[in-house]
C-alpha cells in the first residue's frame, strides 16, 4: 500500500488535468503513472492471493481484497484524466 501512496501522491502533484500545451504534457505523464501503479498493484494483489482452503472449517475470504480496488481507482483515475485533458480545450496564456 506504501507503493500505491506514493504513486497517487506523485500523480497528483503533477497535475492530472492541463490547461496548456506544457501542462497536458505533464497531465499525460502524471495519468500514466497512475494507470502503471493501478496496474502494478492489480498484479501484486494477484502474485500474491492466500492459498485456497479446503474443508467445512475454512473461514470465509472474499475475492476481492485491498490491492484490487485500489488498482482500480487508480487505473480509473489515469483513463478519467487522460480523456478529461484530451478533451479540454488549450487555454492561451500570455506572459
Amino acid at each position: 500500500m506504501r507503493l500505491v501512496s506514493l504513486v497517487l501522491c506523485v500523480a497528483l502533484l503533477a497535475g492530472c488535468f492541463g490547461y496548456n500545451g506544457s501542462a497536458k504534457r505533464w497531465a499525460y505523464v502524471g495519468d500514466v503513472i497512475l494507470i502503471a501503479g493501478g496496474g502494478a498493484a492489480l498484479a501484486l494483489d494477484q502474485t500474491n492471493k492466500p492459498a485456497a482452503c479446503e474443508g467445512s472449517s475454512c473461514p470465509y475470504q472474499s475475492p476481492i481484497r485491498g490491492g484490487m480496488v485500489a488498482g482500480a481507482l487508480l487505473v480509473g483515475a489515469g483513463l478519467l484524466g487522460i480523456i478529461f485533458t484530451a478533451t479540454r480545450d488549450t487555454v492561451k496564456t500570455s506572459r
